[in-house]
Formats: C-alpha cells, sequence, structure tokens
C-alpha cells in the first residue's frame, strides 16, 4: 500500500470508513434511532472475534467437563442410561427407517461434498477463496479431531437394544453430530455474509439449527449413541466453526491495524 492510496482511502468518506471513526454511532439520537449491535460491530471490528474467542474458551471447558465424566463413567453416564431407556420405549420401525435416511446430513460422505461444493459457489460471490478455505477446514479439522478423540477415550457403544441400528466404531463423541455442527454452522455464517433479505438470513440460520438437531437426534433413535456422545459432538464442532470463524475476522482487523500504523509512521516521516 502506497502513502497516497493510504491518504485517500483514508479521506474517502466510505460506510466503512465513517463506523471506523465512529461517526455513524457517535450520535444515534441525531438519526432518530439508537445504535444496534451492527452497529456497534461496524464501530468495533475487534469485538465479534473477541467475543468468539471467549465462547471458544467456553466450548473446550464445557467438552473437557463432558469429557471427563464419560472418562472417569461419572453421574453423567447415569442420565445417559435412563434417556437412552426413554428414547427406546418410543423406538419403532418406522422411526428407524425415516431418521436412518436423516442421519446421513452428518455423514462425512455427505459433509464433505457439500462443504466443497459450497465453498466454491460462494467464492465467486464473496469475491475470494476464504469460504473454500474455511469449510475445507471445517470438515476436515472436525472429522480429524473426532477421530482422534474417538481413539483415545474408546467408548464403546450403547448396547443394541430392538430396532435399534448397531455400528463397531467407538462413540464419544458423535461425529456425524460434530461434523453437522461444524460445517451446517460455517456455511450459515458464510451465507450471512451473501444474503440481504433479513428472512434470507434468518431461513439460513433456522435451516442450520434444524438440520444439526435433526442429525443428532437421528442418532440418538437409531440407538448408536448416548446423549453425551451427541451433546459433546455439538459443543466440538460448533467450537471449531467459531474459533476459525473468530481467527477469520481477527485476521481483517489485524490488516486493517496495519494499514493505520503504516499511514500514519509515512505521515510522521512526511513531516
Amino acid at each position: 500500500m502506497t502513502m497516497a492510496s493510504a491518504d485517500d482511502s483514508d479521506r474517502e468518506d466510505t460506510p466503512r470508513n465513517r463506523a471506523e471513526r465512529g461517526g455513524d454511532l457517535g450520535h444515534p439520537e441525531e438519526q432518530g434511532k439508537h445504535a444496534t449491535v451492527r452497529d456497534l460491530a461496524a464501530a468495533y471490528p475487534w469485538l465479534p472475534p473477541a467475543l468468539g474467542l471467549v465462547l471458544v474458551v467456553l466450548g473446550v471447558w464445557a467438552f473437557g467437563e463432558i469429557t471427563e465424566q464419560v472418562y472417569q463413567r461419572g453421574p453423567l453416564l447415569g442420565l445417559d442410561e435412563r434417556l437412552l431407556e426413554r428414547i427406546a420405549s418410543w423406538r419403532t420401525p418406522t422411526l428407524v427407517g425415516v431418521f436412518g435416511v436423516l442421519t446421513y446430513a452428518g455423514d462425512s460422505l455427505v459433509v464433505l461434498p457439500v462443504a466443497a461444493i459450497a465453498g466454491i459457489l460462494l467464492v465467486r460471490p464473496m469475491r475470494s477463496w476464504a469460504p473454500l478455505l474455511l469449510l475445507a477446514l471445517t470438515s476436515v479439522g472436525a472429522y480429524l479431531t473426532v477421530f482422534l478423540i474417538k481413539l483415545t477415550i474408546a467408548r464403546p457403544r450403547p448396547i443394541p437394544a430392538p430396532n435399534a441400528a448397531t455400528e463397531d466404531s467407538f462413540a464419544f463423541p458423535s461425529g456425524h453430530s460434530a461434523h453437522s455442527a461444524a460445517v451446517y454452522l460455517m456455511l450459515a455464517i458464510l451465507l450471512l455474509h451473501v444474503l440481504r433479505s433479513r428472512w434470507a438470513r434468518f431461513g439460513v440460520i433456522v435451516t442450520a439449527f434444524l438440520v444439526v438437531g435433526i442429525t443428532g437426534l437421528s442418532r440418538l433413535v437409531l440407538g448408536v449413541h448416548s446423549p453425551s456422545d451427541v451433546l459433546a459432538g455439538w459443543v466440538l464442532g460448533a467450537s471449531c466453526t467459531i474459533l476459525l470463524v473468530s481467527l477469520w475476522q481477527l485476521k481483517g482487523y489485524l490488516q486493517r491495524l496495519i494499514d493505520y500504523l503504516v499511514t500514519r509512521a509515512h505521515r510522521r516521516a512526511g513531516g
């Protein structure tokens, strides 16, 4: 970035520059309305990624607590057994058949291609390779993390019950739940940068949470996971997504900070 272009950019009266200077937010009563959360995020671009990192820390703590309960066979396992008994009383062949199809929404054979295709399609509207990179890191990162944790904890699957499905791999955490939470939440966040309609944005968020919720529920209905497996998968997947998004946003903020500091140094050098 040259000194001239930096000065021109600094003087330009664009919405982003006004937000960075606080001009849009300094006197909200003069605009006839109160400042919104979006205005706050525009004025302090470091705030969303900072809050995101706080959520990641809380997610890691929650995942660690669940893992400790599972590994040391704590009281949480008693709750798992009671919930599995309740779900078993509702299970029917028809229900298993329906959720046996819905569960593929979290299967790696579906999630990985969805992430790749969505990432490629979002490159052009977002004018960046970031969507493809973020979705790739999210899907592959969640898959590898779940794989390593499964080998470490080595929790067996629930005891097969009537009408339940069977799987022979380790149970903790639920890979379907983690993959769906990581990829579909990341996809929803990326789509929020493209969609302009408030209802479209709302629909994307609701759809993402529904898909994630149904995927996790399907693992319980099929009898291949305990509730703590699913909960841990959701926490792990969501934490992966929030971490990557926060680092992505923080990178943009740091770049603007670097540009500002370089421009300021050039001004001082020029007298």
